[in-house]
C-alpha cells in the first residue's frame, strides 16, 4: 500500500470524530441561543 493510502486510512477517524464533535457543538451552541432568546428580547421595547 502507497503512503498515500496508509495516510488517508490514518486521517479517517480524525477527520470523522472532528465532524461528529463539531456537529455536538453546533447543537448544543443552537440549544443555548435558543434558550436565551426570551433574555435577549426582554430588554428591547415593543
Amino acid at each position: 500500500m502507497s503512503e498515500w493510502g496508509i495516510a488517508l486510512i490514518a486521517a479517517g477517524p480524525v477527520i470523522s470524530g472532528g465532524i461528529v464533535t463539531g456537529f455536538f457543538v453546533w447543537k448544543a451552541g443552537h440549544r443555548q441561543a435558543v434558550a436565551a432568546g426570551p433574555q435577549g428580547r426582554r430588554g428591547q421595547p415593543r
